[in-house]
């Protein structure tokens, strides 16, 4: 590899780091190769970091003298870990469910790490006239299940509606959720989303965890499945919930319809963007 390609790559691990510094991350080898922006391999990787002066390896993480080491970093991955299995009885119920076609992980804990305060997000595919049905059965299980005060469905989506606006942020957050079912759900989210190759050239889907499926639905969940009543309280609920929540509604980022509920209440992305920015400044 000669100079100018190590140089190249040195400042695409750059961007990648900047970006992590937002959230205090740190990334391992194979994290920062599905992370970077122009095509590599992992053994041009290790070899621009071992020609760099500012760039080291440590156990397969990569640090940057730019940044100082998060000392919680141990403990914030202990919480992701802790987190996620604390859920896994309720993502087992709605594992089971037919009518959702994809549930995957996102957030922090897709990122493999959480705060003390943190929850576990869940992007929730659902089959056609099921979004607001399904989100109603996981906010359920968020408030009354035993172990579902962690579960956040901040996203339910019908797979007919999942084209997503092209950028940075959203690329990386495709790439890192951990997929937990994929009846066709997912795969369809991909299909639609295919720019985000252009952006991360190296990612690929993360492997899916292994969940059980429970079939421990709430009494009134049969109703929900009926035919035509199933229907009736489809669009009733929908109608409701688009009203009243795009009424309390603060945020540009949240959006509610028929066939996509985004709860993004706290412009996280926007302010993701926005930090992503004057980090990328500071580095040049």
């Amino acid at each position: 590899m000669n100079s100018t390609d190590c140089k190249e790559i040195v400042e695409a691990i750059d961007e990648v780091l900047a970006y992590c510094s937002i959230f205090d991350q740190h990334i391992q080898i194979d994290d920062l190769l599905r992370n970077l922006r122009i095509k590599s391999s992992q053994s041009n990787l290790i070899s621009a970091i071992g020609a760099s002066s500012h760039l080291f390896l440590e156990d397969e993480i990569v640090f940057s003298s730019n940044y100082p080491k998060n000392l919680n970093l141990s403990y914030s991955k202990e919480l992701a870990v802790k987190t996620l299995e604390e859920t896994k009885e309720v993502l087992a119920i709605l594992n089971s469910c037919n009518n959702i076609t994809g549930l995957a992980i996102t957030g922090s804990v897709a990122a493999g790490v959480n705060a003390k305060d943190g929850d576990v997000d869940v992007l929730i595919i659902t089959k056609p006239g099921w979004v607001w049905r399904i989100r109603a059965l996981a906010i359920y299980l968020s408030h009354k299940h035993p172990r579902g005060k962690l579960l956040c469905p901040n996203m339910v989506m019908s797979e007919d509606s999942l084209e997503f606006e092209e950028g940075v942020y959203i690329a990386r957050e495709m790439m890192q959720i951990i997929p937990v079912k994929d009846a066709g759900g997912l795969t369809e989210l991909y299909a639609k989303n295919t720019w985000t190759k252009d952006i991360l050239p190296n990612t690929n889907r993360k492997t899916a965890i292994n969940i059980d499926q429970i079939p421990h639905y709430p009494w009134w969940w049969k109703v929900m499945q009926l035919p035509f009543l199933g229907n009736i309280i489809e669009s009733w609920e929908s109608s409701r919930r688009i009203k009243q929540l795009s009424t309390s509604s603060q945020s540009t980022e949240a959006f509610y319809s028929k066939s996509i509920c985004r709860g993004h209440e706290n412009s996280h992305k926007l302010h993701i963007e926005a930090e992503y920015s004057n980090a990328i400044e500071a580095i040049k």
